[in-house]
């Protein structure tokens, strides 16, 4: 007699009287971070209680063949988060009226939300979909309208605005991309760039296409997000420079990856992603 098989895990969070906040556990990228605190906002939003994020360091990272990430331990293996991005990532997420704190994952027991479980124990169709979709689908109760920002900022002046005020903020990571695109026609729009992320990124981007463009200079990622916010608009490739634009809704284009896309445009408004050329050109237009 066959066994009937067995249906997969999936988890809800129940509704507490206590105003007491609760801890999420999370170990993989800046990146997703940035996507999952949509349902951690969720959550927010459900119970009246704030989440501390407790991240793990130095969780070994699993790349495709041939990946290159910058984030490394002391032996320089692949991470996906070491202390280094902790301490930029963390003044960003404490930030948020919805988050109470951000600590180092030691093994603290009281983890009510265990955002590893879309790798270790739920199946959420990783890596395909929206990557802001794979905690709700683990969590149906922490559902999120992903045409809602879930990372806001409340001051209205800060140093970098005056930098970025009608500029095009570009990234573009070594991961993830699409080979098919060339960007000598940014070279025209020169005088409105601003590049931001790795020294090895932006001179990889600078010297291979020949834009005399410079890099903004930023202390943590809190700086970066008011960057993005107050751009004209963002470029890049499937990144977590990409993640935070859509996070706050700033206008945006997307190179997609085609191996790997899960980073979707389309959602909310000055949405945009391409595969081709004439498509990034029209966008780039479009938003100018």
């Amino acid at each position: 007699m066959r066994k009937k098989k067995s249906e997969p895990e999936v988890k809800t969070i129940s509704i507490r009287t206590s105003h007491k906040p609760v801890r999420a556990k999370h170990s993989c990228n800046p990146g997703d971070l940035i996507a999952c605190m949509a349902a951690m906002k969720a959550y927010y939003e459900l119970t009246g209680r704030k989440v501390i994020m407790s991240q793990q360091l130095n969780f070994e990272a699993a790349y495709y063949p041939g990946a290159t990430h910058g984030t490394t331990n002391e032996e320089g293996k692949f991470v996906c988060m070491n202390e280094n991005m902790f301490n930029m990532i963390r003044p960003l997420v404490v930030s948020q009226e919805y988050i109470e704190d951000m600590d180092v994952y030691t093994g603290q027991q009281d983890v009510i939300i265990d955002i590893d479980t879309i790798r270790k124990k739920t199946f959420v169709n990783l890596p395909h979909g929206a990557i802001q979709s794979w905690v709700m689908m683990a969590y149906p109760d922490l559902a999120y309208n992903l045409t809602e920002p879930w990372i806001k900022l409340t001051s209205k002046k800060h140093p970098v605005i005056p930098e970025v005020k009608d500029k095009i903020i570009l990234n573009f990571t070594e991961r993830y991309r699409n080979g098919h695109i060339n960007y000598f026609f940014l070279r025209k729009y020169k005088h409105r760039l601003l590049f931001v992320g790795t020294e090895r990124e932006y001179l990889l981007f600078v010297n291979k296409w020949g834009i005399d463009m410079p890099k903004l200079e930023i202390d943590d990622f809190l700086d970066l997000a008011y960057a993005i916010k107050h751009c004209k608009f963002f470029l890049g490739n499937q990144s977590m420079c990409w993640n935070l634009a859509e996070a706050m809704k700033t206008p945006r284009i997307l190179e997609m990856c085609e191996y790997a896309p899960n980073c979707v445009p389309f959602i909310g408004e000055n949405s945009f992603g391409f595969l081709h050329q004439d498509a990034v050109q029209y966008y780039v237009d479009r938003l100018l």
